[in-house]
């Protein structure tokens, strides 16, 4: 009865149930407009690069020009270049996105801008260094066993190439999420806010059950039904509200929108439940220690929501890597990173214990903020109702 009764007055928050289930929806509308034929697509094409002719190693030139974009198509278009000015004139007109040229026995890469194309080619380089250091190792072994009398076999250059290249994937993911794209990442981090703004069902649980707070408070307080009861069956249907809400944007993503989420939906669904109880219960902590109206902390809600949404990628997945990179402890105390995190570890990892890390966080920060509400409002009295 007071789960039904609870139901249909949240039924009726018309402004509740906007940011809950409709603006998660519009917004994930926008992003995919904006995002338009990016999202189904691989992000970067042929990269056009150059070489300086006797200042590029021989095994980088090779590598460049035997790595692939795809089945069929070649990841670099390689263009030679005879001396250091024509390269850098061709990068001036742009005909090149960056040439590699071997200085001080260190590779140089210069190219106009950062972007996920010079990443690529570092990566690469870097690659380089580590076949050409286990080429150097195997032709020592060689010598010292061959002066030590021994009869080794000879080192098996093109071999040691391709055992260290074979599994090296740049665009693929080789886990078990197979549909999972570049753009995802912003719809995991939009996922993540549509969890923290079931922070608003948390502020109304405490409204309507304190007497300094709303006139229903106080017809509670009145009442010999336990407030410990109300307030359980108030979550319980806030957090039903929560899982619907979830399932939708879900639905929305895979069947409307066409976006894969990867192959784990099920653990999906159940990070963004884990989600919501840790955004009805930041709620219900901002509801408890905020003195003043519903709309008071509504505000901080949608304020908190906001700039913890931010943290974790949404605006800008450049914010999230300059997080990892100074301010990483902020991953475990920011519930829309331990939401997205979790998202990301299933599509990046086969295993899945950092996704369990990130979920027993979550949990646990749920677990602690019900404990902090629970002891500020234990043994509550009023001098007067």
């Amino acid at each position: 009865m007071l789960f039904l009764t609870r139901l249909k007055v949240l039924l009726k928050r018309k402004s509740t149930l906007f940011w809950v289930f409709l603006f998660p929806l519009l917004l994930a509308s926008a992003e995919y407009f904006a995002f338009g034929k990016f999202i189904h697509s691989t992000p970067i094409d042929t990269i056009s690069i150059g070489v300086i002719e006797e200042e590029t190693p021989s095994l980088l030139k090779t590598i460049f020009q035997e790595a692939m974009l795809d089945e069929d198509i070649h990841l670099y278009e390689v263009k030679v270049y005879s001396t250091l000015e024509l390269a850098r004139k061709a990068l001036e007109d742009d005909e090149i996105k960056h040439y590699v040229y071997e200085k001080d026995e260190q590779i140089e890469v210069l190219a106009k801008t950062n972007g996920i194309e010079l990443s690529i080619t570092s990566s690469i380089i870097e690659q380089a260094k580590i076949i050409e250091t286990t080429i150097i190792k195997a032709y020592q072994i060689y010598y010292e066993e061959l002066a030590s009398g021994h009869h080794p076999e000879e080192v098996n250059e093109e071999a040691i190439i391709q055992n260290l290249t074979q599994e090296v994937s740049y665009f693929k993911d080789n886990s078990n999420n197979k549909t999972a794209t570049f753009y995802t990442f912003y719809f995991y981090s939009l996922m993540a806010m549509s969890c923290l703004y079931a922070a608003l069902f948390g502020v109304s649980i405490i409204q309507d059950v304190r007497a300094d707070r709303s006139s229903l408070g106080i017809r509670i307080s009145s009442s010999v039904v336990s407030k410990g009861r109300l307030i359980l069956s108030y979550f319980l249907v806030s957090c039903f509200l929560q899982i619907i809400s979830s399932s939708v944007l879900c639905l929305y993503f895979v069947y409307v929108l066409k976006i894969g989420l990867g192959g784990n939906i099920g653990l999906i669904l159940l990070t963004l439940i884990l989600g919501g109880f840790a955004g009805i219960t930041i709620g219900m902590l901002i509801g408890t220690l905020c003195k003043g109206g519903e709309a008071k902390a509504e505000g901080i809600v949608t304020a908190v929501t906001l700039s913890l949404s931010c943290l974790s990628g949404l605006m800008s997945i450049d914010v999230k890597h300059l997080v990892d990179q100074y301010l990483p402890f902020i991953n475990y105390i920011n519930p829309a990173s331990l939401i997205s995190n979790s998202l990301y570890a299933l599509y990046y990892y086969d295993t899945y214990t950092a996704y369990m890390t990130y979920s027993f966080i979550l949990a646990g920060f749920s677990i602690l903020a019900v404990g902090i509400v629970i002891f500020k409002m234990r043994g509550e009295k009023y001098a007067s109702l």
